[in-house]
């Protein structure tokens, strides 16, 4: 697997940038101003106002300078989907944060863990396309930037974790305060008010409802009298 590399002959390759723009043309068959944007992996990839330039023969995946970001394509499709978006943003990153490899390692991890297309097995595969070179003068050993990795990936997921609001306790509605008065009957009440019956007593042989006395000390005897009175009504 190639190694992940950035700013290899990359004197050479805005050397050659400066000659296309002077005449609008590349300055070799595999160089190509793309613009500023490119889709890498399925999603269309941008670095701020930076101009994305292909050289299909920079012996690198990709390289920075101070205003442009280079991609060898033939290298990049070497790579898992996931490499090839960490390395467009690891160069961005050396247009953002500087020269640091390190640094810009942890704002690729940052952007891909914001972006939802790094995961804990996609920074493997980063981890992997190192190689296990050992310290350079310009790159830290890949079982730093590899430590670094793992650092920055904890972070960002840390910081993509949304505290949920503390819930809001429910407040019953007021209730209205009931008229004591006008909810409770004036005593003593009788039985028929407290059933809700009718003040009267229908004889079973007359149909015509008729009153009992209040003060009927036989209400029954009553109902009888009465009904002989007037059983000429009944029949």
């Amino acid at each position: 697997m190639v190694k992940l590399r950035s700013h290899i002959l990359l004197g050479a390759a805005l050397a050659s940038l400066t000659a296309s723009f002077g005449a609008i043309v590349p300055a070799h068959a595999g160089e190509e101003l793309v613009g500023r944007s490119v889709t890498l992996a399925g999603r269309k990839m941008s670095c701020g106002k930076a101009d994305i330039m292909i050289d299909r023969d920079l012996p690198s995946e990709g390289g920075a300078g101070d205003t442009i970001l280079i991609l060898n394509p033939n290298m990049l499709n070497k790579q898992p989907p996931t490499v090839r978006l960490f390395v467009f943003k690891h160069e961005c990153g050396h247009l953002t944060v500087g020269d640091s490899e390190l640094d810009a390692d942890c704002f690729a991890v940052k952007n891909g863990v914001r972006e939802g297309w790094l995961d804990r097995k996609g920074l493997q595969q980063v981890c992997d396309s190192f190689e296990g070179a050992p310290e350079t003068d310009s790159h830290p050993s890949a079982k730093r930037r590899c430590v670094n990795l793992d650092r920055c990936f904890a972070k960002a997921s840390a910081d993509q974790i949304v505290k949920a609001p503390a819930p809001v306790p429910a407040v019953a509605p007021p209730r209205e305060t009931a008229s004591i008065a006008r909810a409770i009957p004036a005593l003593p009440v009788s039985k028929s008010a407290a059933t809700g019956q009718p003040k009267v007593l229908s004889a079973w042989r007359c149909t015509d409802p008729l009153d009992v006395a209040a003060s009927a000390s036989d209400p029954i005897g009553h109902a009888i009298k009465k009904d002989a009175e007037r059983a000429e009504h009944c029949r």
